[in-house]
């Protein structure tokens, strides 16, 4: 791939990311190559030291501690995400997810089961925002309670021990698009964290001139972090004339003039007042010798450092950056993939970019903590795509490791999975998550039960893993031929009710499966292009189970907000909810939504086949072709471009037929510049069209085709119209 100059950016290029709202060179940046070293930092997020704390207080009396997810694939992720690292460090952990009869979210039963049990610390993941009461009731029963979740925020939030939810405001989350098990992981980083040589140090990054004539301090700078969290103030001094006196650079508080050995011993106190004390130069050993010279002159005391490391090396052993090559920092530190568009206001921006320099090293130098990310973005990658959140901002990242860390051989469970369907040893893209195992993980959760996925995804063993995969393929073998039959009885409900007369499709029975009312939603809105509410209705209970997708504007949850007055319980996202209502109070209920989205005006218009860009062949080449390749991974919000071209001339067809399919090889011409394209699955009917026509309008995907050492630039037509 060719060198990135993100000032220079191809026009085309720059287009497609403002399309995506990518556009300041930060984001860019980002966007191109963001990786999981350069994610976020975890202790940015507000109490997150409150979190680590408890835990560890937990762990260290043997309490124990209760990890309560949700049934689809989210909640398991999230949960197994959890389990994992804990069960490395206690016995004393345990995973629950709860099934039907449960229900979403906390449970005042389960509750109290586990308080029977001793349990002392539930932490709730993709679940919890909402529970008001079943968090007061845990409290009665002494048990702290830490909500993790994702789902939109409630008017009265639960009075947990903590809550850590993006969509909380001020929390220090860097995205408010995070799945409920990218939040676990958040959690889990910083938790892993602790357990590596720098938790809770200060680390300071020092940085200082020396006249080499008078041997006399010019400049002296430091900047600390606990974690990596910055320090709000500054260490800065610098030589104002030739009597020694020194004035503070950042700080206003240093109104006199200092002398040289005040400003050591100002430095001193400002970066040496505790014990756990990391040093981080450039120039190593010999910087930090002249500058223990400088103390020894003044007799001042300077302590012993365990750790002094030097940014240079650290860049040359763990980054592969050829140090006598690089002249600037930005060079030094856009080679090891930090954004250093971030800081271009700051004042001490050299400063912070060294502590970013420091904190990916160290990520990288660490390979425990690198193994343990790079393993659980597995789980990452499968919850976020199965919950459809964006693939924009960190989700890429986890996404795009995840996907590269599936390809390895050494995860047992994983491969025992992609081996059961047909996965292993081929390269799984999001389409392939999204569509074949993000399904087989979900079935678990729709037929009834969930803990078969949760077992599977926190298994040890390779016959334990087969042994549970077999049982959740099994499932998911029943799952679609229900999926089948249950969407044929809402298709002929739809019909006999005449719902489409309506701004929404509501559709309540009692013949279809109540696990199925989400993926049964999300087929009708897709085939009749209304935003759908689906119920499964228990005769037993009274009780109705409703799932609604939405499509765009149409907010699915806000719906369910304004209905609430007859709702027993709701949560969910915009474009995904699950609610229940008594049957006694469906009809208000259902007058009450169909009144909101008419009000609302709810789109019920199908969605027409759209495109990014207009586009003429003279752009299309290997180097856009490669540039498009970073735009992956694709998923929801970050799609696939798609490119038009108008009144295209076909040079030539070439019929391929293969497993009875007729595929088409055109070479197409547009104003003195060609392009080879495919057409799948066409047939001689329209074979014979094409090489009837003048013109063609067509819609397509550029990729590169590689073969045997090859590379070749091909257009995939999606749709055309012949002129």
């Amino acid at each position: 791939m060719q060198k990135i100059d993100i000032d220079n950016l191809n026009p085309i290029i720059k287009e497609l990311l403002k399309l995506r709202g990518v556009v300041s060179k930060e984001d860019i940046f980002d966007f191109f190559f963001q990786d999981i070293y350069s994610l976020s930092n975890p202790f940015n997020i507000r109490d997150m030291n409150a979190f680590v704390d408890r835990l560890k207080e937990a762990i260290e009396y043997n309490e124990k501690i209760l990890i309560y997810g949700d049934k689809d694939a989210d909640g398991v992720t999230a949960a197994s995400i959890i389990y994992n690292t804990l069960k490395a460090v206690t016995k004393n952990v345990e995973a629950f997810v709860p099934n039907h009869e449960v229900g979403y979210g906390l449970s005042k039963d389960v509750i109290e089961s586990y308080a029977n049990s001793g349990v002392s610390l539930i932490i709730t993941v993709d679940c919890g925002i909402s529970n008001v009461e079943e968090v007061e009731f845990a409290r009665e029963h002494s048990i702290d309670i830490i909500v993790t979740d994702h789902h939109d925020i409630p008017e009265i939030l639960p009075n947990a021990y903590l809550i850590f939810n993006p969509k909380l405001s001020n929390t220090g989350f860097v995205s408010k698009n995070f799945s409920g098990c990218a939040v676990a992981f958040k959690l889990m980083q910083a938790f892993v964290f602790s357990y590596t040589k720098l938790y809770n140090k200060d680390i300071i990054i020092l940085d200082y001139e020396i006249d080499k004539n008078t041997d006399k301090l010019k400049r002296i700078r430091a900047l600390k972090s606990t974690n990596f969290v910055y320090s709000d103030d500054v260490f800065g001094f610098e030589l104002v004339n030739n009597d020694n006196a020194y004035k503070s650079i950042y700080l206003d508080y240093y109104e006199e003039f200092l002398s040289e050995d005040e400003v050591l011993e100002e430095l001193a106190s400002y970066m040496f007042e505790g014990e756990n004390v990391v040093l981080v130069l450039t120039g190593g050993e010999i910087r930090l010798k002249k500058l223990l010279r400088l103390y020894e002159k003044y007799e001042l005391y300077l302590p012993e450092y365990d750790n002094v490391y030097d940014l240079l090396q650290l860049g040359a052993n763990y980054g592969g950056v050829n140090i006598k090559s690089v002249k600037t920092l930005d060079e030094f530190a856009l080679l090891l993939k930090v954004n250093i568009y971030k800081y271009d206001n700051i004042l001490y921006r050299d400063l912070i970019i060294k502590m970013e320099i420091f904190r990916r090293m160290y990520y990288l130098s660490q390979k425990q903590l690198q193994n343990y990310i790079k393993r659980e973005s597995i789980l990452v990658l499968f919850g976020t795509v199965a919950d459809v959140v964006p693939l924009i901002e960190e989700n890429r990242a986890y996404i795009k490791c995840a996907l590269a860390e599936l390809e390895k051989p050494n995860h047992i469970r994983y491969n025992v999975i992609l081996e059961r369907i047909k996965l292993l040893n081929t390269k799984v893209d999001t389409q392939a998550v999204s569509w074949r195992l993000a399904p087989f993980i979900n079935a678990a959760g729709r037929m009834g039960k969930p803990e078969y996925a949760l077992r599977l995804l926190t298994s040890e063993t390779r016959e334990e893993a087969f042994q549970l995969s077999e049982e959740v393929y099994n499932l998911n073998e029943t799952r679609k031929s229900l999926t089948e039959s249950n969407f044929n009885i809402v298709c002929e409900y739809i019909k006999e009710n005449n719902c489409m007369s309506y701004p929404i499709i509501i559709v309540k029975s009692d013949l279809i499966d109540r696990g199925l009312t989400g993926l049964i939603a999300g087929k009708v809105l897709s085939q009749y292009g209304k935003t759908a509410v689906i119920l499964y209705e228990s005769k037993e209970d009274g009780v109705c189970t409703g799932s609604i997708r939405s499509r765009g504007d149409d907010n699915a949850r806000d719906m369910l907000e304004y209905s609430s007055v007859y709702l027993d319980k709701f949560g969910g996202h915009k474009n995904a909810a699950g609610f229940t209502v008594s049957v006694n109070n469906f009809e208000k209920f259902a007058k009450k939504i169909i009144k909101y989205a008419s009000e609302e005006n709810f789109n019920t218009s199908k969605d027409e086949k759209t495109y990014d860009l207009e586009l003429d062949f003279k752009d299309i080449n290997m180097q856009f072709a490669e540039y498009l390749e970073l735009f992956e991974p694709y998923g929801f919000a970050n799609e696939e471009p798609v490119f038009f071209t108008n009144r295209v001339t076909i040079n030539s067809i070439e019929k391929i037929n293969k497993n009875n399919k007729i595929h088409l090889k055109l070479q197409l011409q547009k104003n003195g510049s060609r392009a080879n394209a495919i057409i799948w699955s066409s047939s001689e009917e329209e074979c014979s069209k094409l090489e009837a026509s003048n013109f063609m309008n067509i819609s397509y995907k550029i990729k590169i085709n590689r073969f045997n050492g090859s590379k070749e630039v091909k257009i995939y037509i999606e749709n055309y119209e012949i002129n």
